[in-house]
């Protein structure tokens, strides 16, 4: 008991240490920064690109020229950073090849940052941008950390969302009814995290539960939005990489 005492409070101490000093210095030297990419190439429907503000990016490792890049900002705007002509070119209804950028911390910077969760989510980038893609490019790119149906609905090791089973079987069902009756509604889009898993790999962060009903129901197209964890190394990133594009 007291040895568990002495730990936590250490511990304790240390994240107040790397917060208030060596964070602070993070947070106000540029040149600890550097541009990273989301870790899945993503395949997003036209429409929904064609009217992004246009922000020109620092040279960086060129994607081909069919590849769209998207710029997330710290403030969780999305910019269209390159591929303009060939979104303007493009049909409304077609899926364009895309890649999401936004700033991070040097790779061991952030590797250290993905060590502590408490730390870690104080420099996520969240952003309520929707985008249209196809459920089953979401699946292949290997997003969904599980799945969920009736029977495990909601059955959460995180207390705060665990329902109990009753409750859980009426919120799922009515979120079936929904889905059924209205289709995937964009406005409550699935949130994806860039680079979540180990800093290096995106993961979906929220809607486990819409996909395995999407999948139920047939429902092939749906909303998603990006926040973005600290990018840690490029190296790491090729290894867990599912979608090659």
């Amino acid at each position: 008991m007291w040895i568990a005492q002495d730990i936590y409070i250490d511990t304790y101490g240390c994240y107040c240490i790397f917060n208030s000093k060596i964070g602070v210095m993070m947070i106000n030297n540029r040149y600890m920064m550097r541009l990273a990419f989301s870790s899945e190439f993503y395949f997003i429907k036209a429409m929904d690109l064609k009217n992004l503000p246009v922000r020109q990016l620092p040279k960086h490792s060129s994607f081909d020229e069919k590849t769209v890049v998207l710029f997330l900002s710290a403030d969780g705007s999305v910019s269209l950073a390159e591929g303009v002509d060939l979104v303007k070119q493009a049909d409304n209804y077609i899926f364009l090849k895309t890649v999401v950028a936004y700033y991070s911390y040097v790779p061991l910077i952030s590797f250290f940052l993905t060590l502590i969760k408490p730390i870690k989510r104080r420099f996520y980038i969240r952003s309520s941008v929707s985008f249209t893609i196809h459920l089953a490019d979401m699946i292949k790119a290997g997003l969904p950390r599980g799945e969920r149906n009736a029977q495990n609905a909601y059955q959460l090791n995180n207390k705060r969302w665990h329902l109990d089973f009753d409750e859980a079987q009426k919120r799922y069902q009515k979120l079936r009814v929904s889905l059924q009756k209205k289709g995937y509604d964009k406005n409550y889009p699935m949130y994806v995290m860039l680079n979540r898993k180990f800093g290096a790999k995106d993961q979906l962060l929220q809607g486990h539960h819409r996909i395995g009903l999407c999948k139920e129901l047939g429902i092939s197209e749906v909303a998603i939005s990006f926040w973005a964890a600290p990018a840690t190394f490029t190296w790491l990133q090729r290894c867990l990489r599912t979608n090659k594009g």
